[in-house]
């Protein structure tokens, strides 16, 4: 997948996305004054726009990941926080301290375990320095927790991705509406949010998501996944 490929398919993504939440606003807000917005018009919203942002942002990072992997690189080739997302499973495994086969052999003890455990991580290291690296997106990606400003920022790092490339006002944004999607879920979000507080988290969040096509197409096009020396290197 080269750049412009990656352009076109993240700009696909994000406009039938953005063509949603602006049909939800003007079915729900389009004929009301500004100052009498409904609380659960806009609480509404504020899911969907959660949802649209959570799936955008998921997608977008895949879709860099899968293009990384079409270059079939080797480890060495790669920044290191690439071959730490390549070595996520063998990562939790040693954190977890459980093995492929503990339900196989009840009676081995931790010491032992965790021997074998240090031993299948290295072999799995191995395998993934002799050949061509085959970055998993779900481990680069993971989110395991909402998205919010830690699981964005985290995210950016496993990709090589500076994390100051997205603006504070935008994690802010961004945590705002992930804070008021979960208080609405759990039913303790039922006060009004002021109409003015509403429509500036929109336009950050939305500006967030095309912002992210332009950072996602600019660390690909400067090829950020690029360990040092291969970036430097006369091409």
């Amino acid at each position: 997948m080269n750049v412009a490929e990656l352009r076109a398919q993240l700009e696909e993504d994000l406009a039938w996305r953005l063509d949603e939440l602006r049909h939800l606003r003007n079915r729900l807000l389009g004929d009301e004054i500004e100052s009498e917005w409904s609380v659960s018009s806009m609480r509404a919203i504020l899911v969907m726009q959660y949802a649209h942002l959570e799936g955008f942002t998921r997608n977008a990072f895949a879709l860099y990941v899968s293009a990384i992997n079409s270059r079939k690189m080797t480890a060495g080739q790669l920044k290191p926080q690439l071959l730490a997302a390549a070595l996520g499973v063998e990562f939790d495994a040693l954190r977890k301290n459980k093995g492929e086969h503990d339900d196989e052999d009840e009676e081995e003890g931790k010491l032992t375990r965790r021997a074998r455990n240090h031993v299948s991580f290295l072999q799995r290291l191995q395998e993934l320095t002799a050949g061509h690296l085959e970055i998993s997106s779900d481990t680069a990606i993971s989110m395991e927790m909402n998205m919010g400003r830690d699981v964005l920022r985290r995210c950016l790092y496993m990709l090589a991705i500076p994390i100051d490339e997205v603006s504070r006002a935008q994690y802010s944004s961004i945590e705002f509406v992930k804070n008021a999607r979960n208080d609405v879920a759990h039913g303790s979000r039922k006060e009004r949010i002021s109409s003015g507080m509403f429509k500036s988290h929109a336009i950050k969040c939305e500006q967030f998501m095309k912002d992210l096509t332009r950072i996602i197409t600019s660390a690909m096009s400067r090829q950020l996944f690029l360990a040092e020396s291969d970036a430097t290197a006369p091409k």
